[in-house]
This record gives structure tokens, sequence and C-alpha cells, in this order.
């Protein structure tokens, strides 16, 4: 991978998630001077803002304490998370995500601090950080902590790690403002755009399985309606189904779960690129308090409200919203294609034969119960408020609860398109075969049938790691070589993001 250079400036979430995935960072000389230029204008022993904000968190004897001790106390008092550690790929890019928003250069924080955060990412240091705790309002304190305490060597010196002596401001901007819920909600955007554009091309097999009619994706009836996201999800699958002579004007209108999928799919398009958009703002924005500006004697401090997660709460609790359209949409087409009598000619649960054969009867069942997981999932957290810190802090974002269920609902949603993928596959291959059965359920010769190229393409990948259904065995393998088929975004042409 080549380096991710950071200069508090625009970073993509694509760039993000190649760091999760191990990919190098260093920081533009440029920004890092622009650090240290801030950081110069702080007035020894910093300001009676600084002091009073000490004493507001600490108590008034915080006012008398050593910086040094002060800042120690600080970091290991936030070091409050509980639950499941994060995967190493989240902290990896929440490290990225602040060490960015500090280059912007108004923290007043020494260069050090994000050049330590880049040496850990380089020598491979991920601090333990416990996924629950966070509110998300006065920034991501506690799981931030975690990083800080290991930033900061204060359980200890780490060998190649500089140590770093922070100020209470440095202390408090490495743990303030939003870069978990920031870096969580990056990845979030990043898979539900791999598990969307491999819907789109399950939905394509399906479509040749089943023999849809081609008028849900004609040009002429999806431009009629404006919405963008439809229009480009119905170019893809004419795109996908050239060639085909199974996907024709003329046949008997599908189920909506195959007629409206561009509506639904372009819907979710839509959603995936406005949280797009919001993710990548905060990720080039700045979200700690209190701010720096100004030079010399008029350098002021300016205390604001940027750590609350609101914006980022509200993408994220939209993205889930769109994963369960996505995946709730494609659980109905595995149903249909397990169900002989919904799909005409294909036998029921996919299997030639019958007596013991279940065929991919509990595939389905696996996919309904993901599909009702993800509904669950999908409560908006950003309505959740709980007052905190003695009601000075009366309204919260809950942004790392929606980013964190947003990426929950993502593995959800990967594991339903991949089981669409691997019925869908199977049902082509029943109809390459001639398998069919009438409407009495007897078997019956039928006319085998040409895929579109790109389709066939598609099924052929599949069949390169997921073998012909034809007895009875353990599911388990298939399924978890579907998902990973979607995680990977083997099924997408030219597709150069990391999987997860």
């Amino acid at each position: 991978m080549s380096v991710i250079v950071l200069d508090g400036g625009p970073l993509s979430c694509h760039d993000l998630a190649r760091v999760a995935a191990g990919a190098a960072v260093r920081a533009d000389p440029d920004a890092l001077a622009r650090m240290a230029h801030n950081a110069a204008q702080v007035p020894v022993g910093e300001t009676s803002v600084l002091e009073a904000k000490r004493a507001w968190l600490l108590g008034e004897h915080a006012r008398s304490i050593p910086a040094e001790d002060l800042a120690r106390a600080f970091v290991l008092d936030h070091c409050a998370g509980v639950g499941p550690l994060f995967e190493p790929g989240v902290v990896r890019a929440t490290m990225a995500a602040r060490a960015n928003a500090l280059l912007v250069g108004v923290s007043a924080v020494r260069p050090q601090i994000v050049e330590g955060l880049l040496t850990m990412l380089s020598l491979g240091i991920i601090p333990d950080v416990p996924s629950q705790g966070s509110v998300g309002a006065a920034g991501d304190l506690a799981p931030m902590a975690h990083i800080a305490r290991v930033l900061f060597q204060l359980d200890g010196p780490i060998d190649g790690l500089p140590p770093i002596a922070p100020t209470p401001k440095e202390a408090l901007a490495v743990i303030n403002g939003v870069s978990l819920t920031a870096a969580l909600s990056a990845l979030a955007v990043h898979r539900t755009t791999r598990v969307l554009d491999t819907a789109v091309v399950a939905l394509a097999m399906t479509m040749e399985a089943v023999g849809a009619d081609a008028g849900c994706i004609d040009d002429r009836a999806i431009r009629a309606r404006l919405h963008k996201g439809p229009i480009a999800i119905a170019a893809r699958l004419r795109d996908l189904l050239t060639g085909t002579s199974q996907v024709t004007l003329g046949r008997k209108p599908d189920a909506f779960s195959i007629r409206c999928a561009p509506q639904v799919l372009g819907a979710a398009a839509e959603a995936l690129a406005h949280c797009k958009a919001v993710v990548e703002i905060e990720l080039q924005g700045v979200s700690d308090n209190p701010l720096l500006f100004g030079e010399g004697d008029a350098a002021e401090w300016i205390e604001a409200g940027n750590f609350h997660g609101a914006p980022l709460a509200l993408a994220m609790d939209h993205i889930k919203l769109a994963l369960a359209q996505i995946a709730t949409v494609s659980e109905r087409r595995t149903f249909r294609l397990s169900y002989g009598q919904l799909t005409p000619g294909l036998p029921s649960f996919l299997v030639e034969g019958t007596g013991l054969n279940s065929g991919f009867m509990l595939a389905q069942y696996t996919a309904a119960s993901l599909a009702s997981e993800i509904k669950g999932l999908s409560h908006p957290a950003s309505v959740d408020t709980i007052p905190t810190v003695q009601h000075h802090e009366d309204h919260v974002s809950m942004g790392p609860i929606a980013a964190r269920t947003a990426l929950e609902c993502a593995e959800c949603a990967a594991d339903i398109v991949g089981i669409e993928l691997l019925l869908a596959a199977q049902a082509l291959d029943l109809r390459m075969r001639g398998v069919a059965e009438d409407a009495d359920r007897e078997k019956v010769d039928a006319a085998p049938i040409t895929l579109a190229p790109r389709v066939n393409s598609a099924w052929a990948r599949v069949r390169a790691d997921i073998e012909y259904w034809a007895d009875d065995g353990v599911l388990h393998p298939c399924l978890v070589a579907a998902g990973e088929l979607v995680r990977s975004g083997a099924l997408l042409d030219g597709d150069t993001h990391p999987g997860w």
C-alpha cells in the first residue's frame, strides 16, 4: 500500500480504511510546522481559561497541582471504558483521525503529539481500547484516554516510542473530540459501500435466475422519477445484464423485491453518499476544545461545542436504515429463490430430488435471523440523550453507539447479501443444467440457458470458492465463504479498496 500523508486537510473514508488495514502513515512537514507555531502562542503557564477548565474538571484543588501530575491524573481518570476491545484496525483508524484533526493547527498541541501517534502506527503499538463507554458529547473521552495512556507511556517506557510529557492542554486535546466516532463512521461508510455494490451484482444474478421483466430497469421509466440513485443502480444492472436472454421486456411483472429493487438500492445509495460527505467533512475538521486562534498578544482561546457528535450520530443512524433496506430486500429475494411456488421452474430449496435433502432451507433461516437483527440494531441511537457531568453535559449525541451499531449492521448485511449470491449461483446452475419442475413439482426437461457475460463472470467467481450443492452437508463453510466474497469485494470489477 502507498503511504497515507496527513496534513489536516481532506481525508477520505477509503484512505482511513487503508490505514485500518495496515497502510503506512506520515505527517506533512508543513502541517507539523503549523502545529508548532500554534502551540508556541500559548503563554507560559497557559492562561486563566485553561486554569479555570482544570478547576472545573477536577475541582479547585487542581489549580495548585503541577502540570505533569495533572495531565497524568486527567488521562488515567478517563480510562473508564468497558466491553469487548475494538479490533486493531478501528484503533489504527482512530489514531490517524485524531492526528489529522490535530494537524489543522488550532489545538495548541506540539508536533510531538502527532509524531507519537504515527510512531505507534508504524511500530504496530495498538492500545487496548474497550468498545463501550463514550456518549460522544465532550468527545470520545473514555476510548481516547485508553489511547493517550499508551501514547504518554503512563504505565512505563515503551521500546521505540519517544517519551512525551504532555501539557494539560495536550492531554485534553488527545482525548477530547470525536475521532473514535469519526473513524468508526468512516469504516461504516467503506463497508456499506462494499455491501451495496455487491448487492447489485447479487440482484443481477437473481434477475437472470428468475427470468425477470426488464421493465424495472428501463432507463426511460427510471429517469421519469428523477432520483439519481435509482438511475445509477438501473444503469449498473443494465450493464451487468447486457447479453441476457432471460431478462427481457414483456414478461410478467415481478414481486417488489425485484421490481422495486432499483428504487430501494438507489435510495440506499443516496443515503450512503450523504453520510460519506458528512464523515469526510468531519475527518478534516477540528472537534476538540478550547481552540487557540491568533498570534502573540492577540492569541485567544475560544470555547465552543465542536466536540458534540450530533453530525456523525445522525449520519450513522441514517446509514443503518440504508443497510436495513439493502439487507431486507436481499433476504426477500433469497426467500423467493428457495420457494419453488414463488419461482416457477426451480425446485424448492434449490436442490434436485426429494427426501432428506433440505438444500438451502437453513440458509434462508440464517438470512431471516440476520435481517431481524439489523432491524433491532437500526433503532436510532441519536434520539437517546442522557445527561452527564452533573447536568453540565445535558445533551449528548450517542454517536459512538450509532457508529458501532452501524458496523454491526454492515456485518449482518454482508452475510445476507452473501447468502443471496450463494442461492442465485445455485439457481443459475440449475437453469444452465436444464433442471426444472412443473406446477405439480415433477421434474421436467428444460432448455439450458446462457448467461449474460458479466453475470457469468460473477457466477464463476462464486463457484471458484463454493461448489455446486448436490447433496446436504454442512452449510456453515459455504455461508462463511459467501460472506467473505462480499467483504473482500471479489465480485466487483476494479475495486481496489481494502476488505475488512
